[in-house]
């Protein structure tokens, strides 16, 4: 009964769409019929003004997060409920955001209040259902976006799927997993020496402009380069350093273009504050679930010295490969720094 209600309230909650009642006492317009048609943030920033778009979005972000304590503390007036039960009414909040009632079911994207939501339970619970929600959250938000786009969509993909191998290194043998990081890298380059001898083969695969990068043509493809990467991070490095080396890279850099995009302040060469953002967040997001949903040792100063270096060991990317620099030069440099915390 106590979960029923709080899901009601949540959705009541979720349904107080400030944007429209900004566009109705600012502006005296109804804010879905300009813009993009909706009663968030960005719109109300762009059609009724930057303060109250600032002031649509704070509320949007934190609503999520005040119904989700409310659920877990006890402090309504019924029984508290578990904090992955308290995703649910958390949930509610951005359902009342997307179909408020009172506006014929037509107002936000809920974007704003997903990422409240997954916040508060990536710092206060990093369950199983806190990681589906935070992949939830990013794939909703990516798939709502029109303005966003990436430039080699296919690469993005392919290197989140290959998370696999370093996470499966949590629990295999290295005697099981580097065969097949290996034999992945053999049959990449073996193909690279293949269209670098034959120019018609190299120029249909630089064709491929969603996988292909032009600086391809004349040097080994990202893919060679990453699965030398792996094996030689799991190969030399000690577990948790290599797992989560590669881990918060290939996280990092599939993500940022997000980063990019809506913080495009350049830094070195192409690189942006955006993107270095990214990397961090992604770093110490990754970092905090392994620490919870694996028996990886990691320490809190292991995953923010791991976040900081990703995102600066990506500024010079220009200078060698990022998948070869990053993950390598991560794991090399938490293993110093390891070793001189330990003397």
């Amino acid at each position: 009964m106590s979960l029923g209600l709080i899901l009601f309230l949540g959705y009541l909650i979720g349904s107080l769409s400030p944007g429209y009642f900004f566009g109705q006492l600012v502006k005296h317009i109804d804010i879905r019929e300009f813009g993009n048609k909706n009663t968030g943030a960005t719109n109300t920033y762009q059609i009724v003004g930057p303060v109250f778009g600032i002031l649509t979005g704070i509320f949007d972000f934190l609503k999520a997060p005040f119904v989700y304590f409310l659920a877990v503390s006890g402090l309504f007036p019924f029984k508290p409920v578990t904090p992955d039960l308290a995703i649910l009414a958390g949930l509610a909040v951005v359902v009342g955001q997307i179909k408020p009632f009172y506006l014929q079911f037509k107002g936000g994207k809920g974007v704003a209040s997903l990422w409240g939501l997954t916040a508060v339970t990536i710092f206060y619970t990093r369950s199983i259902y806190a990681l589906a929600l935070l992949i939830l959250t990013t794939t909703y938000a990516i798939a709502v976006s029109k303005k966003l786009a990436f430039a080699h969509p296919l690469r993005q993909i392919l290197k989140l799927g290959v998370i696999a191998l370093p996470l499966g290194a949590i629990w295999l043998p290295r005697e099981f997993v580097i065969p097949i990081i290996a034999a992945l890298f053999l049959v990449f380059a073996v193909f690279d020496a293949v269209r670098f001898l034959a120019p018609k083969i190299n120029q249909r695969y630089l064709l491929l402009s969603i996988f292909a990068k032009q600086k391809e043509r004349f040097q080994p493809s990202g893919a060679t380069l990453l699965f030398l990467s792996m094996l030689l991070t799991i190969g030399l490095f000690p577990k948790e350093i290599a797992v989560l080396s590669l881990t918060a890279f290939l996280l990092g850099d599939s993500l940022v273009p997000i980063g990019q995009h809506f913080l495009s302040i350049p830094l070195i060469k192409e690189k942006t504050l955006g993107g270095a953002g990214i990397y961090i967040f992604t770093s110490v997001t990754a970092g905090l679930f392994l620490k919870s949903l694996t028996p990886l040792d990691l320490s809190l100063s292991l995953i923010l010295s791991a976040s900081l270096l990703t995102a600066v060991l990506d500024q010079f990317s220009f200078l060698i490969d990022d998948n070869l620099l990053v993950p390598v030069g991560t794991a090399l440099s938490l293993t110093v720094l390891s070793v001189q915390m330990q003397n």
